[in-house]
């Protein structure tokens, strides 16, 4: 327990220094790779090319994770993956609300007693309200995550998750890293339309919420399509 309190803590004065989440680059020095962490996002499948199929992916990279770089690391080659935030959203309630509602992830999180809750719409109403600052990684911005204060991208490529066959090969053959295994990239694991999650009142807040991440990454369509499908529902 000391050790939450401890990591809490630690938690809360990064937040308060920088105004968002600490960054996790998950460095491969050998090869001269960073790997900017972006939860929801084909994260354990780039973790598993990069370092192979380990028992605990995500506990075994924590050897190899900084949350910021140095002098050295700062040359290394950089890269992330972003996704479109409605489907990275619903991604997050299912996996650490319904499947997952006691992941270690909300041992350490302030807020989590408002948001481990199994009805999306209030999920989303709650995560509206709370500032950038205070989210947790796996819902903050992504915009937060690749862009500093003044505007300056972390890395050298930005790849999008609904093309990553294709985007990610050829830094996969560039590093000589092992192929991305299978993946899920459906938005909702239950196999329902990730569109049917939304009302026109959530679809609206979550573009509120993270306008940012649908400019800077190209999902302002995304919003467009969503109105019309929800429109054409009632």
């Amino acid at each position: 327990m000391q050790r939450i309190y401890r990591q809490a803590f630690v938690y809360f004065l990064w937040i308060r220094k920088w105004g968002r989440a600490p960054r996790k680059f998950i460095i491969d020095t050998d090869r001269k790779l960073v790997y900017l962490n972006n939860p929801k996002v084909a994260c354990s499948s780039i973790k598993k090319s990069m370092f192979g199929d380990q028992p605990d992916i995500h506990d075994f990279v924590n050897l190899y994770t900084e949350w910021e770089l140095n002098r050295e690391t700062g040359r290394y080659y950089k890269f992330t993956f972003v996704r479109n935030p409605y489907k990275r959203l619903i991604s997050c309630f299912e996996d650490k609300c319904i499947q997952h509602p006691d992941d270690i992830c909300w041992d350490s999180y302030l807020f989590s007693g408002l948001l481990r809750i199994r009805d999306f719409n209030q999920f989303v109403y709650r995560i509206f309200l709370l500032p950038g600052c205070l989210a947790e990684p796996h819902f903050a911005g992504q915009y937060l995550l690749v862009y500093d204060r003044r505007g300056k991208c972390q890395v050298d490529y930005i790849g999008k998750v609904e093309h990553i066959k294709e985007e990610y090969e050829p830094i996969r053959e560039r590093f000589n890293l092992l192929p991305l295994p299978h993946m899920n990239r459906a938005a909702s694991l239950t196999g329902r339309c990730w569109m049917d999650y939304y009302t026109p009142f959530t679809a609206w807040l979550v573009y509120r919420k993270y306008k940012k991440d649908f400019i800077a990454f190209g999902y302002e369509d995304e919003y467009r399509k969503l109105k019309e499908y929800l429109k054409g529902k009632k």
